[in-house]
């Protein structure tokens, strides 16, 4: 099929699209309508895989220098990796990114060991990238002759890999960056190759729209025909490409269930897809607590790049580890990028990386795949965190420990995993024990035997005294299943539930000469509160109206002192409680208040009684429905 041919058979499909659909395997039609696709559901299979791998591998691998932008950068006038190109392979004019392509030999590509290392990291679904911003597509295309059958490895690497793949019954996923390929993605100048018409099918530049947007989706039902992926994941281009196109590539890949006997979905990013057509993803980051819908996290091995390079910083595996535990506790899924030399290889220190993985998996597994969220996805000091981000390291990364628990179930057994080694003796504080039947028990996964615990107050403790976690075949997380207790969220939990609200000391506005925000074992906190007639301010959000409980952490280390928080006209009167020391925050339980309308709201924390004013520090406030 020729370029021609190709376009023809784009503009085909969204004509007769446009009149009707394929029949489903219920036997009704996904027609290219939003309502219509938005009512596909989210795959069994999905639900259960939790984790997946793909890889950036492509032609941007040979300079192996900054990261997988390597092919528009080199084309920004001032940037470094210009610099290093223009050093290292001369003046644009005469060495362009195409020159790359023969360079790209992935000699030592090896599908099945791939397929082995995916399938023996614990993944459920893995695949390539298909094609990625630059334009070379990595399979056998009769769309696009910058392909790797054609050019370059000369050799189907996406078939070889589907096949390897699916024989140790792996799903498939291939994703798609290619859209913004045809926005802008290379920048030309008269004497570079980005501007000659001979190249303009890898650089994207197509002076009629219309050609530009076939293209792009005759390449995507090119791979649906040919490799039957089961997911098909898309980066950020998609929000630029006409409806008409999208409408008409989700019709025909959710009507392709029907001919393959099987479920399959779309992955996108952002608003880019209407919320029920495809799975939503989150590029390095995740929803900072639980979901009431599936959603999917992309990241990478690596901090700085997704991409191989000289320069790539890896994560840990108990980072890696610790990360598929929290995204799978708040109902998503992990997607996890490895970085392939340009010869085809996958590093050591990678493949140990995913090993790690698939070790922990091997003992921990049944607390993972097919788990559902819980009521509540955690407890512990680091509940809402919301990954790395975008852009290397500038976020940073939270460290978790022992006292972080992130929680899975099926059916009614429970899992609490700690994110870290756990302490001799600690309460599930968030599990309220309801009842307990004859042959209810704790059992930590890896270990043989019963767990010891006791329960107090409908609050279970599980007690490791005669276990040594260091003895155990596994490290970085402990899971423990809880069988044979009714169970239920601890009024403790409301302040972890989506509507709480959390008063942070640097989110307020002090008024006093004296008092001041200060730093105290790395945690923010209000502090120099010695004279009683300044105060603390905070606007409150308040998603819904109802009877809020208040709570608030403070140290008062010259002793108690009487406290007053004022909201919509209303009043709590409660004590701080003596501590240790400045840096000793206590828990106090400040009382219930019914909050009438949804809103903003004007807090005030004020001294109650000047005359039994001792000084207090102040670390947050938080406030809950209750229920």
């Amino acid at each position: 099929m020729n370029h021609q041919r190709a376009i023809c058979y784009a503009a085909c499909l969204i004509m007769a699209a446009a009149a009707t659909g394929l029949p489903t395997a219920t036997g009704q039609a996904y027609r290219p309508d939003w309502d219509s696709l938005g009512r596909h559901p989210v795959p069994q299979w999905f639900q259960d895989a939790k984790f997946g791998i793909y890889a950036h591998w492509g032609v941007y691998s040979v300079p192996a220098f900054d990261n997988e932008w390597y092919p528009r950068n080199m084309y920004i006038e001032g940037s470094k990796v210009q610099k290093h190109h223009l050093e290292t392979y001369g003046d644009l004019s005469k060495f362009g990114y195409k020159d790359f392509v023969p360079r790209f030999q992935a000699e030592k590509f090896d599908a099945e060991e791939w397929a082995d290392i995916y399938a023996r990291s614990g993944a459920k679904f893995a695949g390539p990238v298909a094609e990625h911003h630059d334009g070379f597509s990595l399979w056998a295309s009769k769309v696009n002759r910058w392909n790797a059958a054609a050019m370059g490895p000369k050799r189907d690497v996406t078939g070889e890999l589907v096949r390897a793949l699916r024989q140790r019954g792996l799903k498939i996923i291939t994703s798609f960056h290619h859209a913004y390929n045809i926005q802008g993605y290379y920048t030309a100048k008269d004497d570079w190759d980005t501007n000659d018409p001979a190249y303009g099918d890898l650089y994207g530049k197509f002076e009629d729209p219309k050609v530009a947007h076939d293209r792009w989706l005759a390449k995507i039902v090119e791979v649906i025909d040919r490799y039957q992926p089961d997911q098909i994941w898309y980066d950020f281009g998609l929000a630029k490409i006409p409806d008409e196109y999208k409408r008409t590539m989700a019709a025909y890949y959710y009507n392709k269930q029907a001919e393959w006997g099987k479920q399959v979905i779309i992955t996108r990013k952002g608003d880019h897809l209407p919320a029920g057509v495809g799975v939503l993803d989150i590029e390095r980051g995740k929803m900072e607590g639980p979901a009431d819908f599936l959603w999917q996290t992309d990241d990478s091995v690596a901090t700085n790049t997704w991409c191989f390079t000289a320069g790539i910083h890896l994560k840990t595996a108990e980072e890696l580890i610790h990360e598929l535990v929290d995204i799978v506790s708040k109902n998503g899924v992990l997607l996890l990028n490895v970085c392939p030399r340009a010869d085809g290889i996958i590093p050591d220190d990678q493949k140990d990386l995913l090993l790690a993985i698939g070790n922990w998996l091997g003992v921990n597994g049944q607390a993972i795949y097919a788990s559902r969220p819980w009521k509540i996805h955690g407890e512990g000091p680091n509940l809402y965190d919301r990954g790395r981000g975008l852009g290397g390291n500038a976020q940073g990364q939270i460290r978790f420990a022992g006292r972080d628990i992130r929680y899975t179930c099926k059916g009614d057994i429970l899992y609490a995993i700690c994110l870290g080694r756990p302490e001799k003796s600690f309460p599930l504080r968030f599990v309220q024990i309801d009842t307990a039947a004859a042959d209810a028990g704790v059992e930590l996964l890896g270990h043989d035997g019963k767990v010891d615990y006791h329960i107090d107050d409908n609050i279970l403790t599980i007690r490791l005294a005669s276990i040594d976690p260091a003895a155990l075949p596994f490290q970085y997380a402990y899971a423990f299943k809880l069988t044979g207790f009714g169970i239920s969220p601890s009024p403790e939990a409301a302040f972890a539930r989506p509507g709480a609200v959390t008063l942070k000391a640097e989110q307020a506005v002090l008024e006093g000469s004296r008092i001041k925000l200060e730093t105290i074992q790395d945690r923010s906190s209000i502090g120099y509160w010695d004279d009683p007639r300044e105060k603390i301010h905070w606007l409150v959000k308040i998603a819904a109206p109802g009877t809020y409980r208040f709570r608030g952490e403070f140290s008062a280390a010259n002793g108690a002192s009487p406290l007053r928080f004022e909201i919509d006209g209303q009043s709590l009167r409660f004590e701080s409680t003596a501590s240790r020391g400045w840096d000793d925050f206590r828990q106090v339980d400040m009382g219930r208040i019914r909050l009438e309308r949804s809103g903003i709201y004007h807090g005030i924390l004020q001294a109650d009684r000047p005359d039994r004013w001792k000084a207090v520090n102040v670390r947050r406030i938080q406030l809950a429905e209750f229920e």
